[in-house]
């Protein structure tokens, strides 16, 4: 049975929590610094709410200027937090700027929009609690991407930003164009179908458990490789390459970068 999502917006309001002592903590504020200018008047504010978490999950749209961060959770509903940034020549002028976007949460889809025209001037970046196992798509164009604590299908793709991938599972694929990747898993082993993700311009770190089993592929066609005990060997198509069976096997985890260093380290 699909849970009702068409149409919802994000209001004004912030949202209230009820109180446990398990609920999730927003850690986005107004005062981190993102997307700031020097010659520019800043207007920011954050929205807080609550959606109801469909089978079909949600595709979280980061637009011309934003990150998305997404943490698994033990709940049963979709948390957001959005954070609005505007800029112009005036306080006044950020501020109506800022105050004429509205966050809509339509056919599955979050994602900001302006009734004034154009994406100049203002960036809205997402902090969401999911259900672990809740699948997502994710894209921005100029921000990073940071999961964790996620079981489900994630599908996600960058231009320009890093990639972050700390305790997942499930089945994880994506890429971005301009960013590094780092990996930090946890447990004894890869739980779901595997990892594949990709990047053009930018390192990747690996962080793994000296136990972990899985069937590992990393890859650099422009960079090193510093892989401890592992082998690191030259392909066909002179890749530096690192391909290994972890532990008992299991599933593929990869990592392929075109112009950039990997760095694989066993904890």
């Amino acid at each position: 049975m699909k849970i009702p999502f068409l149409g919802l917006l994000l209001s004004l309001a912030a949202y209230a929590a009820p109180a446990q002592t398990a609920a999730p903590v927003f850690t986005t504020t107004c005062g981190d610094g993102t997307f700031t200018s020097s010659s520019s008047k800043r207007f920011c504010e954050t929205r807080d709410k609550a959606l109801p978490a469909p089978a079909e999950g949600i595709t979280i749209d980061g637009r011309a200027n934003g990150g998305i961060t997404v943490k698994g959770y033990d709940g049963k509903q979709v948390l957001v937090r959005a954070k609005i940034l505007a800029w112009g020549k005036t306080d006044a002028e950020a501020a109506q700027l800022g105050r004429s976007i509205t966050i809509m949460a339509k056919d599955y889809t979050l994602r900001a929009e302006s009734s004034q025209p154009g994406e100049l001037g203002w960036a809205v970046s997402y902090e969401v609690f999911v259900p672990r196992a809740m699948p997502l798509t994710l894209r921005t164009l100029n921000g990073g991407i940071n999961l964790s604590n996620l079981l489900g299908p994630v599908t996600f793709e960058a231009a320009n930003g890093g990639i972050s991938l700390v305790n997942v599972g499930g089945s994880v694929k994506g890429r971005t164009v301009n960013g590094g990747v780092k990996i930090k898993l946890a447990g004894p082993k890869w739980v779901g179908e595997g990892l594949d993700v990709e990047t053009q311009n930018g390192s990747i770190t690996w962080d793994l458990p000296k136990n972990y089993s899985a069937r590992l592929f990393a890859a650099t066609t422009v960079g090193t490789i510093s892989a401890g005990k592992l082998p690191v060997t030259n392909s066909a198509t002179l890749q530096k390459v690192v391909t290994a069976t972890l532990g008992q096997g299991g599933a593929p985890v990869r990592a392929v970068t075109t112009k950039g260093s990997i760095k694989l380290t066993q904890l």
